[in-house]
């Protein structure tokens, strides 16, 4: 009886001792594995991308080129200042383009909204109907965000058309 007991706690013991063992040593190596494999997956599909990238764009300096003038032509279109001088540089290219005969600017008065500024300038222009239609298209499909404030035309005869032109330029607040 005395030796079925023994066996008995020899087992209970080895069980135990297993238990303990799988705990302490099984478990935490099982646990470091699959970390370092999630890891590798993770770092894996990070260098996948990195190569779609590349494919895609074979060179890097050409995608950072091209961020550059989307970022260049976004600040043309909301510049930081108003510069009307420009806007009107704009408008007399425009003009001269379009055929178009540009008789007076006169800008207005500065207005200030809480991220905004903006600015009407009044044009008077005479063309023809064609030619000012062209030149309001190229002026408000232009590279600086422009809107048509306000517009009045009347006939001189010969297919001619003055117009008063109130154009709205916008800028970001300094």
């Amino acid at each position: 009886m005395n030796d079925k007991k023994f066996l008995a706690a020899i087992i209970f013991f080895g069980i135990i001792l297993s238990f303990a063992l799988n705990q302490i040593f099984y478990e935490p190596a099982r646990r470091e594995i699959l970390t370092t494999q999630l890891e590798t997956r993770r770092l894996r599909e990070v260098e996948r991308e990195i190569f779609e990238l590349k494919a895609r764009h074979e060179n890097l300096s050409a995608l950072v080129e091209q961020k550059n003038l989307e970022v260049d032509a976004a600040k043309k279109f909301f510049p930081t200042t108003l510069t009307q001088d420009e806007f009107i540089d704009e408008l007399y290219r425009a003009a001269e383009f379009q055929k178009a005969q540009i008789i007076s600017v006169r800008a207005g008065e500065i207005n200030s909204e809480e991220k905004i500024q903006s600015q009407v300038v009044n044009v008077d222009v005479e063309a023809d109907y064609i030619s000012l239609l062209n030149f309001l298209r190229v002026i408000l499909d232009g590279e600086r965000l422009a809107r048509l404030e306000n517009f009045s035309a009347t006939s001189e005869g010969d297919g001619i058309v003055s117009c008063e032109l109130g154009f709205k330029i916008f800028a970001a607040a300094p």
